[in-house]
């Protein structure tokens, strides 16, 4: 590894001895660095505390030409003689050795051996791609360590990624203490495989499953068309504006659950642990967070394990008004559930895309039958690991643990959150239109009108209280829920707040999104963005300004040419003329046509359910014999789903494989598909339902129903 830098005061910069470069203190923020020095009137200057403040640790020397004592947060006071220069650089040293995580660290050396190969992967550190013009070019643009990381499993140095041995097994450790995790598994496909894990670990036929129906796809796949486990599913809240909200308050109620469980499996309704598992979003994509707390304490003692599915956070414990919601921060004895936590690193975490772990929560019920034992969990585990791991995939796991180690982890998430809540001010100030999803008003007062570090550090601020307006969410108890300040959420015009009605003109999320094109999810009047340590006051007002300009062109009435030239230019005769408003105005009336906020609305909620027919893996089982037909969706009704129908994103089925379609469900689709004909260029992406053009041009819906 190429050395690190020493930091020093402009003043001292040429009286250092040492083969480092020397960087003045300005000029870095110190992630380059291996060692600190300062002088005796920087040491009251306020560079200590910031330098605690990074969480890194650095050793920090003090050149003085006078004898005095070391401050706290110095290492050691030095006059510049040989021996102390010497000093200086085996501090510098020790700081690196410590710096990189275990299998981080040992996948570098490793790759600094240089060694050769004959082994997979054939393209041998890149020289197979070297040997023609695209292939260089490929490698060119990659870099030359991305190849060599990219190594043979067989090779025994860097340990064993599927039993987990050697530094693999050392980085999992690792991220287990950081996480507070009994044990941690790292997970190179996902949180969609992280998921399916634990589920078959877990499931068989014949166990029931306590369902949040809000999950994500990949649940039901491995807890219901893998496993074969019987679902007992938890209403769920949406609102008008199109935001994924949370398990009403009731369905955590024992009386209600077991009246539940005689519906589908009446013997187990008396069982003292009927659930084998419950599978609940500890947090929804549209950043309703859930207190883990709360879950186990009204549903524990029915479940031998939760899952909390944490896809979309995983960084709570790092935050201090969200710490105490985390399930990995919970005291637990042997009257509670086991726990199991799945996270989206890549998503809002440090990692690349497809990096994922799960943490295993459950040594207060070692010894008890219904503890699940690594063994077991492992052989799920290896059910859906490939024998040929991205080793660069795994070390960004094990970085992304040292990132969060200490008070480095949780001072970048209150950066983060401080810049979260600095942007809403930002677009309370500028934006008309748009809105942060916040309260108005808290304790009297509008809510920008608080410090930020007051906002920062009190949940209040987020809180979803029950029935107020601003948030139109229905079924919440005081202090169940609060909006995640890593979510920056916006609603748009479309809907009145106090009555939940739909207004009379509309910018339905969709435009928006088209135009900004950064994004990370848009659903009717509601989008999403995806707040992380990455950003800076820059971006973000980079961000405010584009807000700001689109309000400008719904108030001038902008060409869409002139606004959204990719879907102009795609289809110039449909939208001929338009300008943005016409555009938002025939979007939002298709909404109001079909009432799409209360459909969105109804599927989720137990009375407008679709009918469960059969057993999903069942109705999977005759999809893969081809026991199904085609057909339209608008004739589908009665008819029992062979596949699961959802928009992507967020991912939630809104139909399950031997689920009768019909209903709430049958219209919503029916909807997009109108949607689709009359308004080109802003078709959702759909999984489990495929667009047909017929004889006429019309593009219809179809879907797969049993025969």
């Amino acid at each position: 590894m190429k050395s690190m830098n020493i930091a020093a005061s402009g003043e001292l910069i040429p009286r250092l001895s040492t083969h480092r470069n020397v960087v003045a203190l300005d000029s870095t923020d110190f992630t380059d660095v291996a060692a600190v020095v300062i002088t005796t009137a920087d040491s009251r200057s306020g560079i200590l505390a910031l330098l605690k403040r990074t969480g890194f640790h650095l050793p920090v020397f003090m050149l003085a030409d006078e004898p005095v004592s070391a401050p706290v947060g110095v290492t050691a006071v030095i006059g510049g003689n040989a021996q102390e220069w010497l000093e200086l650089e085996n501090a510098a040293s020790r700081y690196e050795a410590e710096l990189l995580p275990p299998f981080y660290d040992t996948l570098t050396q490793y790759v600094d051996m240089g060694n050769s190969t004959f082994a997979c992967p054939g393209h041998q550190h890149g020289e197979f791609f070297r040997k023609h013009p695209a292939g260089r070019h490929f490698y060119d643009f990659f870099g030359e360590n991305l190849f060599r990381a990219d190594m043979c499993n067989a090779d025994v140095k860097l340990g064993d990624l599927l039993i987990h041995e050697g530094s693999a097994k050392h980085a999992q450790k690792f991220a287990a203490k950081v996480f507070n995790a009994d044990k941690t598994y790292f997970v190179l496909n996902g949180t969609s495989a992280a998921n399916k894990v634990v589920t078959n670990a877990l499931l068989t036929r014949g166990d029931l499953v306590l369902f949040d129906r809000n999950n994500h796809k990949s649940n039901h796949h491995g807890a219901l068309i893998q496993a074969g486990a019987t679902p007992v599913y938890l209403e769920a809240a949406r609102n008008p504006f199109g935001f994924i909200g949370g398990i009403d308050a009731h369905c955590f109620d024992e009386t209600y659950l077991r009246d539940q469980i005689r519906d589908v499996m009446p013997e187990s309704a008396d069982a003292l642990r009927p659930f084998r598992l419950a599978i609940i979003q500890l947090g929804t994509y549209d950043g309703t967070i859930y207190n883990a707390r709360q879950v186990v304490d009204k549903i524990g003692h029915l479940c031998d394990y939760i899952l909390f599915d944490s896809a979309w956070v995983g960084y709570e414990q790092f935050i201090n008004m969200m710490a105490d919601t985390s399930p990995l921060r919970l005291e637990l004895n042997e009257n509670d559930p086991g726990i199991f936590v799945t996270q989206s690193v890549h998503k809002q975490q440090a990692g690349f895309s497809q990096t994922s772990q799960i943490h295993k929560k459950d040594n207060h019920i070692r010894g008890q039958a219904r503890f699940c034992p690594h063994k077991r969990l492992n052989n799920a585990f290896m059910l859906h690991a490939s024998t040929s791991p991205f080793y660069p995939l795994f070390a960004a796991l094990d970085v992304n643990a040292k990132i969060h180690e200490g008070e480095s982890g949780r001072r970048l998430w209150a950066e983060c959150v401080a810049l979260g809540i600095d942007a809403r001010k930002a677009i309370l100030a500028r934006c008309k239109l748009l809105q942060p999803f916040i309260p108005l008003v808290v304790d009297g007062k509008p809510w920008q009108a608080y410090p930020t570090e007051t906002i920062a550090s009190n949940r209040r601020f987020f809180s979803f209280e029950p029935g107020a307006k601003w948030h139109g969410f229905e079924g919440y108890a005081d202090d169940q829920y609060f909006v995640d300040p890593c979510k920056l959420l916006l609603t748009t015009p479309g809907i009145d707040a106090d009555s939940g009605r739909y207004t009379e003109f509309g910018i339905p999320a969709t435009i928006l999104a088209h135009y900004l094109r950064e994004n990370e999810k848009c659903d009717l009047n509601s989008i999403l963005f995806l707040l992380t340590p990455a950003e800076s006051e820059e971006k973000l007002a980079r961000l405010v300004a584009m807000l700001a300009q689109f309000e400008r062109h719904i108030e001038d009435d902008t060409p869409l040419a002139d606004v959204l030239p990719t879907v102009f230019q795609k289809y110039p005769v449909r939208y001929r003329d338009y300008t943005l408003r016409e555009l938002c105005q025939e979007m939002h009336n298709l909404y109001v046509s079909f009432d799409v906020k209360d459909l969105q609305k109804a599927m989720f909620r137990k009375e407008s359910l679709p009918h469960v027919a059969m057993n999903p893996q069942d109705a999977n089982s005759a999809f893969i014999r081809g026991d199904v037909e085609l057909v339209r969706i608008s004739e589908a009704g009665g008819r029992i789903a062979a596949e699961g129908a959802l928009p992507y994103p967020p991912g939630v089925l809104c139909v399950v494989p031997g689920e009768i379609w019909g209903g709430a469900a049958q219209r919503y689709f029916l909807a997009l598909e109108e949607g689709i004909n009359l308004l080109p260029g802003f078709s959702p992406e759909l999984q489990g339902v495929y667009s047909e053009t017929d004889a006429d041009g019309i593009q219809r819906l179809y879907g797969y129903v049993l025969k």
